[in-house]
């Protein structure tokens, strides 16, 4: 029987759980994207192969499991920042834009995009699309008086900007001064249609 490095197997279970996890991100991190196989997670994490399947029944399944981690974490950094972001809109929607900005250019989140991009049934299934259904309405909470229609086109303009600082000179707090001002606008317009 193999040992166990906890006090019972369930909590033994879910720390190597977290661990094929995390191993999973970092390797998808390191590959710009590229989804590793379930023998690069096994290898990277110190398990055998056969053991993987414990925890994820495929590359698809780890991928799943992975974009409804980044969304829950992603909420909970939010609601965090938020907490002493203040009661003025804007200064809440400046915050939202430079976390999300952060967001793009940092950590995992492109990199999970990118293996998502590739596993496009891992990005439709319906767990993930009610993982991110649940962070809708809890943006719109924590960004107050905001348009529905306004926070698509901020993101959209928040993405462009990470690819302009990923991809040229340009510098990181302009790009977050500027898409914090065009946010800022943002309140005061509402959309036609």
């Amino acid at each position: 029987m193999p040992r166990i490095s906890e006090p019972t197997v369930a909590k033994h279970r879910a720390v190597q759980h977290r661990a094929v996890l995390a191993a999973a991100e970092r390797l998808i991190v390191d590959g710009e994207g590229q989804m590793p196989t379930i023998t690069d997670v096994a290898a990277e994490v110190g398990l055998a192969r056969s053991s993987i399947y414990l925890y994820a029944t495929s590359r698809t399944d780890l991928l799943i499991q992975l974009l409804i981690m980044a969304i829950d974490e992603w909420i909970t950094e939010l609601s965090d920042l938020m907490s002493n972001a203040g009661d003025d809109p804007g200064d809440r929607l400046a915050v939202y834009v430079d976390a999300t900005l952060r967001l793009f250019l940092g950590g995992s989140h492109g990199p999970l995009i990118t293996a998502a991009q590739q596993y496009p049934e891992a990005y439709a299934d319906e767990r993930v699309q009610a993982s991110h259904a649940e962070m809708e309405p809890t943006l719109h909470k924590l960004l107050g008086g905001i348009s529905p229609a306004s926070l698509p086109l901020i993101d959209a303009a928040i993405q462009r900007g990470a690819e302009l600082v990923a991809h040229s000179e340009a510098d990181l707090e302009a790009v977050s001064r500027m898409l914090q001002r065009m946010a800022r606008a943002s309140l005061d317009e509402e959309p036609e249609g």
